[in-house]
């Protein structure tokens, strides 16, 4: 009886100091993974999630693992493998492995960036895949970002220029292009198919009309319209939307806090970061509204276009309560990152 209280105490104290720090869909649109900054991993069915009258048991996990030693800061789906970033290695876990659910997983997988000794490896911030390359690209606590031949597991080329933390990437596949921003304050544009050519730089920080003096110049999220000629940044600066064609900054959309993730959708921009709540905005920058959250720090927001029978949008953040939304206007229902 003692044993099974200490372990319920423990496991409640996990729960409180939970962070999710990314999320993923899978291929097929039905299951969710999170990632936390105890190391492990959760996956839920979005389908038995979304049943009328579901239990509180179908909004918990299907399977929960330990995924790192330490925490796991960003995860990404692919057709086969869910990949995880976290203080040292990445992982890539099968898809179908992982939804056996008969034990924990084992990776199928392990990529260890450089380090300069065991104990200065750099921490994996973000990741993006260019399925047609088979390329992985990992943004790294060491400034740089590193592009792995998955075939192979091998490094293939580093690019690069930061002079701090790099925070966030996506891509720009249309033109090879990857985006990254980081703790200096500036999104860079890199060419991948001419050995990581630096091919545009942008400085928010440098836009009066945009910079925060008081919260910094650090880039904490990157995004690409559909068509990719439109970017979304933000974080000390205020949240902005650049033309990439010209490199002008295009429209400004103000909030009192920072914003920590951000995406397109349709012909909205989602965003959230420190406060609850997921705000709507307008691709010229009027606000169109904006919607509470359970997390008080969101450092997530993914949306399932996977799977239009289960289309919704996924926020986590500084809970173990992560929020579904159906309609994007209002929560419907939380997973519970727990055992």
């Amino acid at each position: 009886m003692a044993a099974d209280y200490q372990d319920q105490i423990h496991k409640r104290r996990l729960e409180l100091h939970t962070t999710v720090f990314a999320l993923a869909f899978s291929p097929c649109g039905n299951y969710l993974a999170a990632c936390n900054n105890f190391g492990q991993i959760a996956v839920f069915s979005v389908v038995s999630a979304l049943e009328p009258d579901a239990s509180s048991a179908k909004k918990r996990p299907i399977i929960i693992f330990q995924g790192h030693n330490g925490a796991i800061y960003s995860l990404i789906s692919t057709e086969k493998f869910l990949i995880s970033g976290g203080s040292s290695e990445i992982h890539g876990w099968r898809w179908d492995e992982i939804l056996e659910k008969t034990e924990s997983p084992l990776p199928a997988w392990t990529l260890q960036p450089s380090a300069r000794n065991s104990l200065n490896v750099a921490e994996t911030n973000a990741l993006v895949f260019a399925s047609q390359e088979d390329t992985l690209f990992s943004g790294c606590g060491d400034n740089n970002i590193y592009m792995w031949d998955l075939d192979s597991g091998t490094c293939k080329n580093t690019l690069t220029g930061h002079r701090d933390y790099i925070q966030c990437l996506c891509l720009r596949t249309k033109h090879s292009q990857c985006v990254s921003g980081a703790e200096d304050g500036t999104v860079r544009l890199w060419d991948y198919r001419t050995k990581g050519t630096l091919t545009g730089l942008i400085e928010p920080c440098k836009n009066e009309d945009i910079h925060r003096p008081q919260l910094g110049s650090w880039i904490g999220c990157v995004s690409v319209d559909e068509s990719q000629d439109w970017l979304v940044c933000g974080g000390g600066p205020s949240l902005s939307v650049w033309h990439l064609r010209s490199m002008a900054c295009t429209a400004v959309l103000r909030t009192e806090s920072c914003q920590q993730t951000a995406l397109f959708h349709n012909d909205l921009i989602l965003s959230a970061g420190s406060e609850p709540h997921v705000f709507h905005w307008q691709i010229n920058g009027d606000p169109k509204t904006h919607v509470p959250c359970t997390p008080k720090s969101v450092f997530a927001l993914q949306v399932n276009d996977k799977s239009p029978k289960n289309k919704v949008l996924a926020v986590g953040g500084s809970s173990a309560d992560i929020d579904v939304f159906t309609n994007f206007g209002y929560r419907a229902l939380s997973l519970k990152f727990s055992q």
